[in-house]
């Protein structure tokens, strides 16, 4: 049998462990074996390649392109070069671009109604009680309708149906009303007799003097009063009366009436008088006289 040497016999040397290291715990330092200068020139380098330099800056601050008062049109670089105002290897030479005259769309707000505000669709607030009072109405009807207590049970007309008449409210706060009942024989002043001027006084009614709204809480906003300052009634002189009041047909008929029911003909009766607006007269001419016609009987000139 064939000795057998070492050649075969090597076995391989386990190596040494390394030990796992605590990260908490700190590395030791071991001694540091100095390096050569020739075992520094052998290591591989660790260091990053550096980035190749960076272009020069060009300062040179470039005229603004005239194209974009054009319609905003865009040039070609041909159009660039020439825009600078000289060629190249030129000396430089400022242009100025000729103004044109911009028709239609504005372009210095490209968003045009983008940003309008709508109007505004809150109503304005209605006018007040004096406003719409102020001017000369003329009367249309005077109703007098029955209350629980009156023995006749239908509305009854106290200056008959074909009653006429005016109330004015001033700005200055007073007011003045008349109403008539038409249908007398006329007379002549200072002709008529005692019962002519009694029937012409009961057929005629008239008051006048300061009104006041006043502000009384919820509900009663807008309280109208009358004051008889001067009445062809002497029992009626010096009254403040309240008016109860409303508008219909926006605003041209004013109906007025009375809280209390009112004494008519010894009868408490609703009193309601409606009158219509009358119009402006401001700039009206007056009518021609009335022509006086003459009758005669026979063989009178």
């Amino acid at each position: 049998m064939p000795a057998m040497t070492s050649q075969y016999l090597q076995v391989p040397k386990l190596l040494p462990r390394r030990k796992s290291r605590s990260r908490s715990r700190p590395r030791e330092s071991g001694p540091t074996t100095p390096t050569t200068t020739a075992e520094v020139a052998t290591l591989p380098s660790r260091t990053r390649p550096q980035s190749p330099p960076m272009p020069a800056v060009d300062l040179q601050v470039k005229p603004a392109l005239s194209s974009y008062s054009n319609g905003y049109k865009m040039e070609s670089d041909e159009g660039k070069k020439e825009s600078k105002g000289f060629p190249r290897g030129a000396s430089h030479i400022e242009t100025k671009a000729p103004a044109v005259e911009q028709t239609g769309t504005n372009y210095d707000d490209l968003a045009e109604d983008t940003y309008t505000l709508e109007p505004c669709r809150t109503p304005p607030p209605p006018p007040s009680l004096r406003e719409t009072l102020v001017g000369a109405w003329k009367l249309e009807s005077y109703i007098a309708y029955p209350t629980p207590q009156s023995p006749i049970r239908r509305p009854t007309y106290p200056m008959t149906k074909n009653v006429t008449g005016f109330i004015m409210y001033t700005p200055d706060g007073y007011m003045s009303a008349q109403m008539l009942i038409p249908g007398q024989q006329s007379f002549k002043r200072g002709e008529g007799e005692e019962p002519q001027w009694a029937e012409a006084g009961k057929r005629f009614f008239a008051y006048c003097g300061p009104y006041y709204i006043t502000n009384e809480g919820v509900g009663r906003e807008e309280v109208l009063r009358h004051t008889f300052q001067v009445c062809n009634l002497p029992g009626w002189i010096g009254d403040i009366q309240i008016r109860t009041h409303r508008f219909e047909e926006n605003g041209q008929v004013l109906v007025l009436g009375s809280e209390e029911p009112t004494e008519i003909k010894g009868d408490k009766r609703i009193p309601v008088l409606k009158w219509q607006r009358t119009k402006n007269n401001m700039d009206g001419v007056p009518p021609p006289p009335t022509p006086q016609i003459k009758i005669s009987g026979p063989g009178e000139p």
